[in-house]
This record gives C-alpha cells, structure tokens and sequence, in this order.
C-alpha cells in the first residue's frame, strides 16, 4: 500500500488503464468445459479447472518491468488461480514502487524478494517461506532461462525464453525517439541483451545515439541521454550543389506516401475480417416519409425539449438498436468456432476523421434514451475528430453502422470488424413514385439499407427478418419512441 501510494496518480492511473485493457483480451481467451452423451450412454467431455498456484518471476534488478507483472498475473487471476505468488530482486533490500504498484493493482497475493536461479528454485521445490507452485512463468536473464529449463517437469513453466534481441530497420522517415524507445526496450534489460539498427539516414542515426556513458546510476544510460547528435565530422571541401533537372513536359511524377500507423491498422483489420470470415451483404429500403416530417418537428421545436440536435441519422442509429433487441442472434461475436451472443448492445459508429476511419463505441446503448444516445454520440463524434477519444471506448462493440448517406451512396457493401457477425450500411434516402391505395402515384423517401453478415453464423433469412424489423420500426418511429423512447 505504501509503494502504491508512493508513485504519482497519473502514473495509476496508467497502470490501471493497462490493467483493464490487458484483462478484457484475456477474458476473450476463458473456454467453458463441455460434455456429450453418446447414444450408448458414455459421456465424452472435458473440465477446465484453473492452476491453484503460479509463481511470477519478475526482473528488477536492472530496471522495474510493472508490465511483466500486469501481463502475467492477470491472466492467472482471470483463470482462477488461488494464489499467485511473484519473487523479484530487491534492490538495496527494496523493490521497486513501480513493481509493487502493479502487483496490488493486478491482485497478487505474495511477495518475496528473492530473485535469480535460486528463486526459480525455491518456487520449483519450495522452502520454509516459498510456497512451491505448480507453474513458472515470468522471463528472466540467463541464468533464469536455465534454471527454467532444469526445474521443468518438477514444476510446469511458461517457456525459455532467449537473450534479449531486437534489430530495428528504418529510413529517414522513422521518428528517432520511437526508434530508440524500441531500443532501449529490449536493451535495459539486462548487460547481455542486444539491441541493433539498421539505417541509411545519418540523420536518423545521429538522433538515436547513445553516448559512451548516460546520466543514471553508474553511467547508466538513461532515455532522456538518448538523441544527442554525434559530434560533426569537419566539413570538406564545398563542391558545386548539383541542380535537379525540372521534370520534362507530359513526364510522370510519382509521389511516394508512406501509411500512417491509424491506416496500418485500419487496412490490418479490413484484410484480417474478410480473409477470416464468409462475408455477404442483403440490401433494402424503408420508407422515411414520417421520419423526415418528425425531424422538421423536431428541429422547429426541439429547442425547447432540449431535441434540437437529433438527426435522421441518430434516429436511424436508435431503431437499429431496438431491431437488434428483438434479434439478439446479430448483436455478438464469433471466434474459434465459438459464438458469444451479448445482452448489451455496444453500437460502433464510423466516423470519418482527419486521420481517418475511426468507431467509437456506444456501450450498452440499449438502456438510453433517444436524446441520451444522441447526445453520447455527439460527444464521442467529437473526441474521435480532434484526435482525444480514449482507445478503450473504441473496443468491446458487438455491431456497427456505417452511414455514407451525406456522401451521396445510395447502396455499398460495408466490411465489418472480426469478431462482429454484422454490419449495417446506411445510405442516401431516394425519392420513388409508389401506387397508393386508391391507386394514385405519390412520391415518398426511401433510405437505402445494406447489411453485411459473416454466413459461417448467419443465413440469409435471419438477416432478411432483421431488415424487415428495422423497415417496420423506421416507418413506424414515432410509436416506438411513444411506446420506450
């Protein structure tokens, strides 16, 4: 409790950010036992029970890794285990707060300060005071990796992990602070490790230079000692510059532009989704006659019952959520061959930013209001175009829409993002002569709908029915706002 309270709130504040997202990953990983009773009457199955103990070996002689212990006590706590036992070394008799602020946050239930070989030993076969365990996990120096690689079959182990290498390869557009971030990574850990770039910018090199000693404890080097320029080598002599030729006339002129990291994940997602899923899409319309007439009512008397910012497109937003609530079999997630049906429904809108496609989420968007959604929306619409939106708000979502109407699209084929089993397109609304029931002509709006769906969970008919619920809804509006809203 005193090493917690020792490092600053924002540095908490950090761990627990990782804490929550570390936790909600392994969360996706917990598979329930099963059982099957063959028609002879012998049952097959399987029980997942979790570890009663783990030992945590976590480094600290050298620097404080809390990340090593958030991303292997959790996972043993989220499984189950009884008791999660961490060594570490102990610095003049001390550990470090940083180490100690992550273990209380990630809920270890003891601490020795004891590190090395001889720590791997004492949870393999236990002591006095060292509980034995029934699994090793955790990486270490060399010494650690061969008393892992002893004890193993005594005591399960997580695996043996190697030096710590990393070789980097950049070009002059590579920012040098990330670069020697990623170095220093691997480098602090241990006087053997071994960290290695590879570059044809001087520039580049010169901004990731480590000088021959840093600023820290014994010369260590430190990250702020990183990025002084090497000393300049003396200048030769001047010769003339040469002069770029202008292009000649009709000559083509290619401009190279490198992916920025937001369009390296965007484009991972999009390939990851349509190469792991059976995508295909089901087009429809509904008419929104009455919804275009409420949204004249509302933007002329919707200041006064604080509406004024509800658009068609929130409105169309709220019916999907409550179509989605009649067919639950949409709103959820399908991974190894497992399907996860959720009760909340977590509603992903695309919004188009400066530094491109971005999906807030609206989690548990079944429990607002029309005007508490709406304004949500606006909310997190905003953050996500100036480039603050919390990435955790950006994750959990169980369905999405897509609306390119103000664009101009009347049908596309959205691609949703795996896990999610369905995505809706909302496009333009078109004007269509229809035969009334007295058999005049009259024109009404029609919204274009498309719905993408992963055919390994959903056929044609289910989603054929959820377009046929949103449609009655959609043209239907204002009572369902009358009968829930």
């Amino acid at each position: 409790e005193q090493a917690y309270n020792e490092v600053s709130a924002e540095y908490r504040r950090v761990l627990r950010l990782a804490h929550d997202n570390i936790a909600e990953y392994h969360r996706q990983q917990i598979r329930p036992g099963f059982s099957i009773t063959r028609p002879d009457g012998v049952v097959l199955g399987q029980k997942v029970t979790p570890i009663a103990k783990v030992g945590l070996y976590v480094p600290g002689g050298t620097a404080a890794y809390p990340s090593t212990v958030l991303m292997n006590a959790i996972p043993a706590k989220i499984a189950g285990c009884r008791e999660i036992v961490m060594v570490t070394p102990a610095t003049g008799g001390k550990i470090k707060p940083a180490i100690l602020a992550a273990a209380k946050i990630a809920g270890v239930t003891r601490i020795f300060k004891v590190g090395g070989a001889q720590a791997v030993a004492a949870l393999a076969y236990g002591t006095e005071t060292v509980p034995q365990v029934d699994k090793i996990v955790g990486p270490g120096n060399s010494f650690v990796a061969e008393a892992k690689k002893q004890v193993f079959g005594q005591v399960a182990i997580d695996m043996i992990a190697g030096p710590s290498e990393i070789l980097v390869v950049a070009d002059e557009t590579n920012d040098p602070a990330v670069v020697a971030a990623d170095l220093l990574s691997q480098a602090e850990h241990d006087a053997f490790a071994t960290a290695v770039l590879v570059t044809d910018s001087q520039t580049l090199a010169d901004g990731v230079a480590a000088p021959a000693a840093g600023t820290g404890p014994n010369g260590m080097i430190l990250a702020g000692d990183m990025g002084k320029p090497a000393a300049a080598a003396a200048p030769a002599a001047a010769a003339a510059a040469p002069v770029a030729a202008a292009p000649a006339a009709g000559e083509d002129v290619i401009t190279e532009k490198p992916f920025a990291q937001i369009r390296k994940i965007i484009a991972k997602r999009l390939l990851e989704s349509l190469q792991t899923s059976a995508q295909y899409t089901l087009m429809s319309e509904a008419d929104v006659s009455g919804l275009l007439a409420l949204r004249a009512k509302i933007k002329a008397q919707g200041e006064k019952l604080g509406l004024a910012n509800i658009n068609i497109g929130d409105m169309v937003m709220f019916a999907v959520i409550k179509a989605l609530q009649k067919h639950p079999e949409l709103n959820g997630e399908f991974h190894d061959n497992v399907v996860k049906l959720h009760s909340a429904i977590n509603m992903g809108f695309a919004c188009d930013t400066a530094r491109g496609l971005m999906v807030p989420v609206l989690h548990n968007s079944q429990t607002m209001t029309l005007a508490e959604m709406c304004k949500r929306v606006k909310v997190l619409a905003k953050q996500a175009n100036d480039g603050n939106l919390n990435p955790d708000l950006m994750t959990g979502g169980t369905f999405t829409v897509s609306n390119l109407g103000a664009f101009g699209i009347t049908n596309f084929t959205p691609v949703f993002t795996v896990p999610q089993l369905a995505i809706l397109g909302v496009g333009k609304t078109l004007l269509r002569p229809v035969r009334a029931a007295n058999g005049d002509i009259v024109y009404k709006d029609y919204m274009q709908f498309s719905l993408t769906m992963n055919h390994m969970v959903i056929d044609g008919a289910p989603g054929a029915r959820f377009l046929q619920t949103l449609k009655d809804i959609i043209e239907n509006f204002e009572l369902v706002c009358i009968a829930g809203c």
